[in-house]
């Protein structure tokens, strides 16, 4: 298990690495000069300008900056925001909880309804029940969850008034209050994450069915509900889990529209408004930690996948 788990982890670096690479691409081939913005504006003396540039390393190759630029961030440092001065590590740990929070939540409601619909779709395939799921879910799949959620706020917030349209409340400052601000993103995001795991579960259930020791099962007396979740759960959920990786990564990059709709100040908001802001530190930052979030989630579902599905450690 432990050669497994040092496998994985010696695949991320370089992964990351590639990551790393490209978001100081993009950032740098980005419109604008950052020791301009640093500056304020216009500048009328291009000395100033030239000493600001080489004050943040701007002046360097290309390949000395991001070789630099790794060396810091290596070392815990992601720079300092432009636009409020603040140490873009500190911001972006700041914001992560809200993101981490609407996230995990919506995920855990996925998971909740998905994998007992999958289910009950399979023992009922071909039933009604089957075709009520199935149907169910490509509803759920041909509505964008942005428009879900604007259609949420619209509802719930403007017409019956019942929940909360604009701001934010943290549950670890009032849980009851900060509740009601997440209903409505997480119920935006996990509707769509309940169409596609539901799918995985119950095209996975099928499969297992069939097996010969789901019959052996059977034929030894054990109930239905004990046959399902006993032997069939355990073998259908691994693909799905593989999943459930993808998309928490999809639901970290799609926050940025998530939480700009619902004005949640996560780490999507961040980043949509240091991209405004030309703010290029925290873009940068916000842009590394997202990938850097998504390789560890991939990862720590590689190594729960094996707890399903123990021939994966062999490979």
């Amino acid at each position: 298990m432990m050669g497994f788990v040092l496998r994985r982890l010696l695949m991320s670096i370089p992964t990351f690495v590639i990551v790393a690479i490209m978001i100081f691409a993009l950032v740098r081939a980005l419109p604008g000069d950052a020791a301009l913005l640093m500056l304020g504006g216009n500048i009328d003396d291009p000395a100033v300008l030239e000493q600001m540039r080489a004050q943040m390393g701007l002046d360097q190759p290309l390949p000395v900056q991001f070789l630099a630029w790794l060396r810091e961030m290596l070392s815990g440092n992601l720079g300092q925001s432009i636009l409020t001065g603040q140490d873009v590590g500190v911001l972006l740990w700041q914001r992560f909880g809200v993101t981490a929070s609407v996230v995990s939540l919506a995920m855990l409601t996925a998971l909740i309804v998905a994998v007992p619909a999958g289910l009950l779709a399979a023992h009922r395939h071909n039933g009604r029940t089957d075709y009520a799921v199935v149907f169910g879910s490509i509803v759920l799949l041909s509505m964008p969850s942005f428009w879900v959620g604007l259609m949420l706020l619209v509802l719930f917030g403007a017409i019956l008034g019942w929940l909360p349209t604009i701001g934010f409340v943290s549950i670890t400052e009032d849980l009851g209050r900060g509740m009601t601000y997440l209903i409505l993103p997480v119920t935006a995001l996990a509707l769509t994450e309940i169409a596609v795991l539901t799918r995985m579960m119950r095209a996975g259930s099928l499969e297992v069915i069939g097996k010969d020791y789901i019959t052996h099962a059977r034929a030894k007396g054990l109930t239905e509900t004990r046959v399902m979740w006993r032997h069939v759960f355990p073998n259908a959920f691994a693909p799905t889990l593989t999943m459930v990786g993808i998309m928490l990564a999809g639901l970290l990059a799609g926050a940025a529209v998530t939480e700009t709709v619902f004005t949640l100040p996560g780490i999507g908001k961040l980043l949509v408004d240091s991209i405004y802001a030309r703010d290029y530190p925290v873009l940068q930052g916000a842009l590394l930690f997202i990938a850097a979030i998504y390789v560890l989630t991939n990862l720590a579902i590689d190594i729960t996948y094996s707890f399903f599905d123990p021939k994966v450690r062999l490979t």
